[in-house]
């Protein structure tokens, strides 16, 4: 087990707001044995303070597993708006194997799909091993095809009042805006990165999302609304070994995006890269932390919202971007994250959605 600590057991501890007099932050270690991470659960005003959950997230060596998780408080999960059943373009997947059969690739293929708020949840009752498993034997038996009514809706805009109502979450995001956060400072505001997507898997088990870290070494906050995902996060500490057994040698910083290979357990086991698995439930926040690779999917129906953020320590200056050459669509130019020159206007990129 990886939480042979003696902070392993639910505790009460201090943290960077305790010097106001304010009430400690409550946390455990909770998850699948062997993969326990750190589980905040804050108040409502505590909530309000990001950068202090941060500081102590990491005071508690949270970039040892690479994330944690992040409780919402009760008091301010809303319900979700009424959102009919509607068709939507989507995702779709096809699965082939690639380096003499031994990486999976899952391609998304442009299609559409039917998404309802109503679906029945997703598999709650299964383990991750479980799930895994039953993954895997949907990969084998789709090699070369595409994965049958497995829809996935990803980059749905969700920073306008209006938006988040046809998105059908709530009118309030738990994790935008968010204090302390540097992003506020840059050249640009991108969609997706700088504001909330809203991502929705249809009601069939196996939606993907692929390995990965994100872009200009920042963190992300991933909120779920509905359903069950699974993730498998590489500790940040283990980045340089990550990389050297992906076969990286110098290339692009998001060489894993353009490969869109997906790693069970087992193969990142043999491999020697570090990983922890991760089970998410409805109301839970996580945070990927810089660097950390990362990749899940849903048991059935999910409902989430994500965004990235740039702590007070955040720089670009070590980040080597997207190679333009490479004209992977979702590259950010080096230029929008650059800091915000005094007296310039900034480029919002989210006009017009």
């Amino acid at each position: 087990d990886n939480n042979s600590s003696p902070l392993s057991r639910c505790s009460r501890l201090s943290s960077p707001l305790s010097e106001l007099e304010a009430p400690p932050i409550a946390f455990s270690y909770d998850g699948p044995p062997g993969h326990r991470i750190l589980h905040l659960r804050p108040t409502p005003e505590q909530w309000n303070d990001f950068p202090a959950l941060l500081s102590f997230a990491q005071s508690l060596h949270a970039e040892q597993d690479g994330c944690f998780k992040i409780v919402l408080p009760e008091e301010l999960q809303e319900p979700l708006p009424e959102k009919k059943s509607q068709q939507a373009l989507a995702n779709a997947y096809r699965i082939r194997q690639t380096n003499h059969r031994t990486f999976w690739q899952v391609a998304t293929v442009p299609s559409d799909g039917t998404f309802s708020s109503s679906e029945p949840d997703a598999e709650l009752s299964a383990t991750p091993d479980e799930c895994f498993k039953r993954l895997k034997k949907l990969f084998n038996k789709s090699i070369d095809k595409q994965l049958r009514h497995i829809r996935y809706r990803v980059d749905v805009p969700a920073w306008t009042a209006k938006q988040r109502l046809e998105a059908g979450v709530p009118e309030r995001s738990p994790i935008h805006p968010l204090a302390g956060d540097k992003l506020d400072h840059t050249k640009a505001i991108i969609p997706g990165v700088h504001t909330p997507y809203v991502y929705e898997s249809a009601q069939h088990f196996g939606a993907t999302f692929q390995l990965h870290a994100e872009d200009f070494r920042l963190s992300s906050l991933n909120h779920l609304y509905k359903g069950r995902k699974i993730w498998v996060v590489v500790p940040s500490t283990a980045v340089d070994l990550a990389e050297e057994a992906l076969n990286r040698k110098g290339r692009c910083s998001q060489f894993m995006r353009h490969r869109a290979e997906f790693f069970f357990p087992d193969k990142l086991q043999k491999m020697g890269i570090p990983y922890r698995i991760v089970d998410q439930r409805p109301g839970e926040t996580i945070v990927i932390l810089p660097d950390a690779y990362h990749e899940g999917f849903s048991t059935g129906y999910t409902l989430a919202e994500a965004k990235n953020y740039a702590d007070s320590e955040w720089t670009s200056d070590t980040y080597q971007p997207c190679e333009s050459s490479c004209q992977l669509a979702t590259a950010i130019p080096e230029e929008y994250m650059r800091a915000l020159g005094e007296g310039e206007a900034r480029l919002d990129l989210c006009v017009g959605y």
